[in-house]
Parts: structure tokens; C-alpha cells; sequence
């Protein structure tokens, strides 16, 4: 499963429908590599500035003169992270296609809105991680096409 863990402000992401918007599009990412989509789990957590500090200033905040100096601290600060245990980025190549398409998928719900952001993405190991009580099935197997065409874990042999 993918697990996207999304914090931010309570400014953003204030509707269900912003929410759903993104996790359509992160969904999507994993959906064209042939994933069930009911593997995506995307979890929004509103934090309020003042338990959300970035550098040692809350964000978001007045921006004065005596914060540090560098980013605006008045604008939004939304971190993300993300698991991944369906599959492994084999190579360098395939970590930057990935990257591009989060890249892709964040922008018009995060950079195009002028909010500051990171992420990081994690591979955790795949030996460690059931649904619903099955090991999942093998990556190009008939049973995962199966859960992928149900949308949903089925018992297998």
C-alpha cells in the first residue's frame, strides 16, 4: 500500500472536496502502475501553527523582521510523507519518474497555490504487510489483476 501522510494549516485543504481533488490525483499515480486503488490510503492532518514550527517560527505566522531570515513565514507549510510496500523503485531512473509524477500530482493543490511543502518518500519492506489478514498477491500475478479489477483483497491460493 501507498500511505501519504498529509500535514498542513487548517487554512488548507478546508473542504472535502480540495481533499478529495488531491487524493484523486495521488491515486492515479498508483492506479497507472497497475495497482488496486483501494491500496492508496491518503490521511489529511490539520496541524495549527502553534504545534507546527519550521525552523523555530510557527507556520504559518506574521512574517516580522526578527524571524530568521529566508521563506515568508506567513505562508502555508505542508509536509508530506510518503510509505510505499506494493513496490520498490528499482533504480535511480525509476525514483526520478516517480518523483516527477508526486511533482505532478502536488502541484496544482500545493505549488500553484504558492504554499511552501517537502516530502519524502519511504520503501518499506513488503514481507512485513497484510490486508485484511492476506499477504498481498505477487506484483503481475492473476490474483493481483483480480483485487485490482475488484478493487478490493480476495483469498487466493
Amino acid at each position: 500500500m501507498p500511505l501519504w501522510i498529509i500535514y498542513h494549516p487548517p487554512t488548507t485543504f478546508t473542504t472535502p472536496q480540495s481533499k478529495a481533488a488531491l487524493s484523486k490525483d495521488i491515486t492515479t499515480i498508483y492506479t497507472n502502475a497497475k495497482l488496486p486503488a483501494f491500496y492508496v490510503n491518503v490521511i489529511f492532518i490539520p496541524v495549527s501553527p502553534e504545534n507546527y514550527y519550521i525552523g523555530g517560527v510557527p507556520r504559518p505566522s506574521p512574517h516580522s523582521s526578527s524571524n530568521p531570515s529566508g521563506q515568508d513565514t506567513s505562508v502555508p507549510w505542508i509536509r508530506i510523507t510518503i510509505q510505499n510496500i506494493a513496490r520498490r523503485l528499482p533504480d535511480a531512473a525509476a525514483r526520478k519518474r516517480f518523483l516527477g509524477m508526486v511533482d505532478a500530482a502536488l502541484k496544482p493543490h500545493i505549488e500553484d497555490k504558492g504554499y511552501d511543502w517537502e516530502y519524502n518518500v519511504e520503501e518499506t519492506d513488503r514481507d512485513l504487510w497484510k490486508v485484511q489478514g492476506l499477504v498481498p498477491p505477487s506484483q503481475g500475478s492473476e490474483a493481483e489483476a483480480l483485487w485490482v479489477k475488484e478493487n478490493k483483497p480476495i483469498p487466493y491460493e
